[in-house]
């Protein structure tokens, strides 16, 4: 059995995520408890009752999501399971780092938190959006994008790449309105806007990843103790090219169908999805039907993991 752990990215979060595991993991209430003195609002707040509707907004979604993973990855962590390998799905990729010990914890949040800031800084200044094609070839995906690029005159990308008939692109409104005709029109059974706040994943988040560079001078980045498989290349990462795919990560689509192939190709068959919903491990399964999947997200799914893949619970 070769174990990878795949963290969550924006999108999965949701009220009352976490609260179950802090209220019975004493790591995992640490891990709370810090980020709360790190940052200068209150992420168990926002994650267990939201009282000032705080989630679901960028600059407060990334921190609050981060943690929760994080949390219920120590919570894991400390009942004896094995890992062969980490990736996470564009925020998700910051718990991977922590994770893997290329960043502790709080050099982790503390970047998260910029990011957050500076994508949401951007996707004002520079607006646009996502949109979501369903039952399309990837690669005529890709095609038509270049296409329409060219046709428009402003960019439209691949932004995630989750899986064969399930891809994600970003650009400026005008150019998504003529894309999303022209990805119906071309044979895709559905194209469904997103609700997001700007075009994540594409160049027009290019000044939040020049900004997030910049913050990276004096961060010290440390050899993984664990693989880390990056959104950037769909492979794995030294400490080097950690630094270098923080900012591009930014700008450039999540790989995730290729990251989960390299993998399988690696021999890994078992991947648990650490973080709220079911969402990685839903793709997983539609990318192969080989391997085993499973979520954690509180105390009965994280009790049925330990049984089913190994740990001090069984």
């Amino acid at each position: 059995m070769k174990v990878a752990l795949l963290f969550p990215g924006q999108g999965a979060q949701y009220v009352g995520m976490g609260k179950e595991l802090y209220e019975n993991y004493l790591v995992t209430k640490q891990i709370y408890d810090e980020a709360d003195s790190l940052l200068d609002w209150n992420v168990k707040e926002v994650c267990f009752t939201d009282s000032n509707g705080l989630i679901h907004q960028t600059r407060y979604t990334q921190g609050a999501l981060f943690t929760t993973n994080y949390g219920i990855y120590a919570a894991l962590k400390e009942e004896g399971i094995k890992i062969d390998a980490v990736l996470g799905f564009s925020l998700g990729e910051y718990d991977a780092i922590a994770a893997s010990e290329v960043l502790s914890f709080k050099e982790a949040l503390k970047l998260v938190d910029l990011r957050a800031t500076y994508m949401e800084e951007c996707a004002k200044a520079t607006p646009g959006g996502m949109s979501a094609v369903i039952g399309m070839e990837t690669e005529k995906v890709y095609s038509l994008c270049q296409q329409i690029s060219e046709q428009v005159g402003s960019p439209v990308t691949v932004a995630n790449d989750n899986c064969e008939g399930q891809v994600t692109v970003a650009g400026t409104s005008e150019a998504l309105e003529v894309a999303n005709g022209l990805f119906k029109e071309a044979g895709a059974k559905r194209v469904v806007p997103l609700k997001v706040s700007g075009a994540f994943h594409s160049m027009l988040m290019l000044e939040a990843a020049m900004k997030l560079e910049a913050q990276l001078t004096n961060v010290q980045f440390k050899d993984p103790m664990i693989p880390i498989i990056s959104n950037v290349t769909a492979s794995t990462m030294n400490k080097d090219e950690v630094r270098e795919n923080i900012p591009l990560q930014i700008i450039k689509g999540v790989r995730f169908r290729e990251s989960i192939l390299y993998l399988i190709e690696q021999g890994f068959d078992t991947f648990i999805e650490v973080g709220p919903k079911t969402t990685l491990s839903n793709l997983v399964k539609k990318i192969s039907k080989e391997v085993e999947t499973y979520h954690v997200e509180d105390v009965e799914s994280l009790k049925q993991v330990i049984q089913k893949v190994g740990g001090t619970l069984c």
